[in-house]
C-alpha cells in the first residue's frame, strides 16, 4: 500500500489533485458543519451521562461512530 501511495505521489497530476482535496476539506463552510456536529454530538454526550444513558465505558465507541458516521 505504502509502495502505491509513494508511486502515486511522484505524479504531479494526483499531487495537485491531493493538494485540492485537503483544500476543500478545510473550506469555511465544511469546518462550520463539521463543528456543529461535535457541539451537538458533545451536548447529546453530556445529556446522556447527567441521566446514566452514558458512561466513560462508551468513550471509544463513542467516537468511533462520531468519527465514521456522524
Amino acid at each position: 500500500m505504502l509502495i502505491i501511495i509513494a508511486l502515486l505521489w511522484c505524479k504531479k497530476d494526483i499531487r495537485d489533485s491531493f493538494y485540492q482535496l485537503i483544500k476543500t476539506f478545510f473550506h469555511k463552510q465544511i469546518l462550520t458543519v463539521l463543528g456543529f456536529a461535535v457541539v451537538w454530538t458533545s451536548i447529546c454526550i453530556v445529556l446522556f451521562y447527567e441521566i446514566g444513558v452514558w458512561s466513560t465505558d462508551n468513550l471509544k465507541t463513542t467516537l468511533v461512530w462520531v468519527i465514521t458516521y456522524a
